[in-house]
């Protein structure tokens, strides 16, 4: 005969009392195995990746699981013990959102709604578009044209366009340009300022291509020599996405340009643009209680010329202003800003003369986009123009080339030392991506050079593209690898003293920019990106790779020594080249 359980043992063996029915084991395991695949899977890899303390985590979460399982097992109440296990296992994800959304970006916070499942169902449908037509193309206007089916006759002109546009789309490049070269077009793909080949095209194919997307965009395909722009939207099941397509003629061929995103790259406000504030304060100074005169915007080319101009732009009230623009195209409509698009060709006068035209109905502030065409410069200067300020915009790496190119625009050195007010130079360096970098203590000479404290230690940062993953190592996902995620500005503002106004009318360009440098102590625009690397923000490889100087090609010997060039921006050259040699 089999006794029976005595009640008072199991009082005293809570283990037994609760795995005694059938149905709570069952409803133990259901508890453990989500919260064992949420750590071993989600919180491992997520931590990992972003470097936020795996093993911390990774000890706290076995932990929790080994104080949760005994919770319900040694409670003698197993309607107690149970939800309590559930809140510790509730508790560690919950720990790790609120920790992790702490310090990633806004983009890369945890989405419970659904936005991110639409990402990812996006991301499946451009993925297709490598097997089989999947996207539209139209005039970003909400009409798209029906994509062609397997075997039409554009068919295939129509997944080489889809081919050429969707790898685009993640690997966050900012232009796309298809160019006639040696062969066939080359296909070059621009991803923070830097430019990368992708695929060579047989000519007809590319001509093929272009004729199609401009057809899309609403362009005329019969014109393939004068510059055509319009916007040109793509359609991947339920996103779109629109660009900025240009196409213009060349002896060797049409040239197109697609632009992403073209509107968001114009549109970083003043106080965004990464300018320091002792930059910032000192343009506000040289244009306070001043009416008229000329600032100077001086940016290489792709390194964000317009985009610095109308941030400029929009420092002024454009409702007790009045505010216009002559451009050769118009990128961006600013609200409350008049803006003439001059383009040779189309215009029925001439540039200076659309120029002077403007001038004349005495506008507060003007934006000035190109003073090469003969007879522009003395506009600025001119007694009609003394209540103008005019921002110019002169594409050039170097303050001295842009002073001079003022200086020779203008054609009088003392109207135009007299009208300058301020020079704006800047350029765009790479931010790391904050997910793969690496971290590293700066050696002695790098922390003097970056003006760290004797004998304290400095922690820098270098390009990766690289996380682990478990026992993996893979490229990172956040920045496709390349180790960079955007951009950041670094600028330089100088401003003219009576010494320095002298020694400009004098044609002492180089001296001028250096005594208007000493007059205002004004960092200079490799200081201010040197400032970013103690920041973190970029590297000192990247510095070193915007800032090396350009080597000029070898010149055939001569009989007399050739005389060393002296350095345009005023900075010594040599700290890109060794900074670079000892990052390594």
């Amino acid at each position: 005969m089999i006794s029976q359980v005595n009640p008072f043992f199991l009082a005293v063996n809570p283990i037994a009392f609760n795995l005694i029915s059938i149905y709570k084991p069952i409803l133990i395991f259901l508890t453990i195995m989500p919260y064992a695949w949420v750590i071993s899977t989600v919180i491992e890899m997520d931590s990992r990746k972003r470097r936020l303390f795996p093993e911390r985590w990774g000890g706290l979460s076995l932990a929790v699981l080994v104080i949760g399982i005994a919770t319900v097992l040694f409670v003698p109440i197993f309607w107690i013990g149970w939800p309590l296990m559930v809140g510790m296992f509730v508790g560690v994800p919950y720990a790790y959102w609120k920790f992790r959304d702490n310090r990633v970006a806004p983009a890369d916070k945890f989405d419970i709604l659904a936005t991110k499942l639409a990402a990812f169902k996006a991301r499946r449908k451009m993925k297709q578009a490598f097997e089989e037509v999947t996207a539209s193309f139209g005039t970003g206007k909400g009409k798209f044209v029906t994509p062609p089916e397997k075997g039409a006759p554009d068919f295939e002109t129509h997944l080489n366009a889809e081919r050429m546009l969707v790898p685009s789309l993640p690997a966050r490049a900012s232009r796309i340009e298809l160019a006639p070269v040696a062969g066939g077009y080359l296909t070059v793909q621009t991803v923070d300022t830097i430019k990368s080949r992708r695929e060579t095209y047989p000519a007809d194919v590319a001509v093929k291509m272009i004729d199609l997307l401009k057809t899309a965009a609403g362009l005329d395909i019969k014109e393939r020599r004068k510059r055509q722009s319009a916007i040109l939207g793509m359609k991947i099941g339920d996103g779109e996405v629109k660009f900025l397509l240009s196409t213009w003629g060349s002896s060797a061929g049409q040239i197109l340009r697609i632009e992403l995103d073209r509107e968001k790259q114009l549109t970083i406000p003043f106080d965004k643009l990464g300018m320091l504030p002792i930059q910032a304060q000192t343009l506000k100074d040289a244009l306070e209680n001043v009416v008229g005169g000329v600032v100077l915007v001086l940016v290489p080319p792709t390194h964000g010329l317009t985009t610095l101009g109308y941030a400029l732009l929009t420092e002024h009230n454009a409702y007790t202003s009045d505010i216009k623009t002559i451009e050769r195209q118009v990128d961006r409509r600013l609200e409350g800003v008049t803006q003439l698009a001059w383009i040779a060709g189309e215009a029925t006068n001439e540039y200076s003369t659309a120029l002077q035209s403007i001038v004349r109905r005495g506008p507060n502030v003007m934006l000035v986009s190109d003073i090469t065409d003969a007879g522009t410069g003395p506009i600025l200067t001119h007694a009609n123009s003394q209540n103008t300020l005019f921002y110019v915009l002169i594409p050039t790496d170097s303050v001295t080339i842009g002073l001079s190119t003022y200086l020779k625009a203008v054609g009088d050195p003392k109207s135009a030392a007299n009208s300058l007010r301020a020079v704006v130079a800047g350029r765009l360096v790479r931010k790391l991506c904050p997910e793969c970098r690496q971290s590293f203590q700066a050696s002695p000479d790098q922390s003097k050079r970056l003006g760290a404290a004797a004998g304290k230690p400095l922690q820098l940062f270098r390009a990766s593209g690289k996380v682990q993953i478990k026992n993996d190592i893979v490229d990172c996902g956040n920045c496709q690898g390349t180790g960079f995620l955007g951009t950041v500005g670094v600028f330089e503002v100088v401003r003219p003293d009576d010494r320095g106004r002298e020694l400009l009318i004098a044609g002492d360009v180089a001296n001028a920019y250096q005594q208007m440098r000493r007059a205002f102590r004004t960092p200079l625009t490799q200081e201010c990106a040197l400032l970013k690397v103690r920041a973190g923000e970029t590297s000192l490889e990247e510095i070193a790779r915007v800032f090396a100087p350009k080597v000029p090609p070898a010149a055939k010997p001569s009989g007399a020594a050739a005389t060393p060039a002296a350095n345009p921006a005023g900075a010594p050259t040599t700290t890109p080249k060794t900074l670079k040699k000892e990052a390594k």
